[in-house]
């Protein structure tokens, strides 16, 4: 992370307020363990067989969090309800007349890149799994599938999604506020203060965490905090 860079005031997006919420550690939980328990979805089920079509639409309208927003027969018609309903999550078989799924994945995909694709065959052939992992495929389900396991694999992968996405957007945050310690002159607040020299003492050899921290140090001029700290850095320079 470049802090060399700098930044005027009204470009800060996140002031230092923000860093105390980051470090209050009870909220990032809570708002983690809410997230992990939502994985309502938005679902697209694509199979030339009415067979395949029963069974999936079966699997599917046992969670009450799944919503079935279309149907598709072949790979065309995919893509097509895909560009107008934008699924969360598409269900779809390899091998359709016309497009196959792994050329309707990566239609789909080139136009949003957020849908999880979770492929279905009755042939366990590794070329074709290569195949429909290099199109996005998320994941592959050999039928007959396992009771369960067609749910379980989308909601996996829509937590995993989520997390990520949490995690990105923790990380753009606490980087901002990071920033904002090197344009802002307002004291620390005590928490932020905290919640630097936990990270400090979980990883002593971490410069960015004990430049952040002597900054922070500065700016609430505790200079017997400082001093040690900032002989400290110069000698690992």
């Amino acid at each position: 992370m470049a802090l060399a860079q700098r930044h005027s005031s009204a470009e800060i997006l996140i002031p230092i307020y923000k860093l105390t919420e980051i470090a209050d550690s009870s909220t990032i939980r809570q708002r983690g363990r809410i997230q992990m328990e939502q994985t309502s979805a938005r679902v697209l089920v694509v199979t030339d067989s009415q067979e395949a079509h029963a069974e999936t639409l079966q699997a599917l309208d046992a969670v009450s969090d799944f919503e079935i927003i279309g149907v598709a027969s072949e790979g065309q018609q995919a893509i097509t309800l895909a560009q107008v309903h934008q699924p969360d999550v598409v269900v779809m078989d390899y091998d359709m007349p016309g497009l196959d799924g792994a050329e309707a994945t990566r239609s789909i995909l080139r136009d949003n890149p957020t849908v999880q694709v979770v492929m279905l065959s009755v042939v366990n052939d590794p070329e074709d799994i290569r195949t429909a992992m290099r199109a996005g495929a998320r994941d592959y389900l050999t039928k007959p599938l396992k009771e369960g396991e067609l749910v379980g694999t989308i909601q996996w992968l829509l937590r995993e999604r989520r997390d990520f996405a949490r995690m990105q957007a923790f990380v753009k945050q606490l980087r901002r506020a990071y920033e904002a310690l090197f344009t802002d002159d307002k004291p620390v607040p005590p928490t932020v203060v905290a919640f630097l020299e936990s990270q400090v003492e979980k990883s002593p050899g971490d410069r960015l965490a004990l430049e952040t921290l002597a900054v922070a140090y500065a700016r609430n001029r505790n200079w017997a905090k400082l001093a040690p700290l900032a002989a400290s850095l110069s000698y690992s320079v």
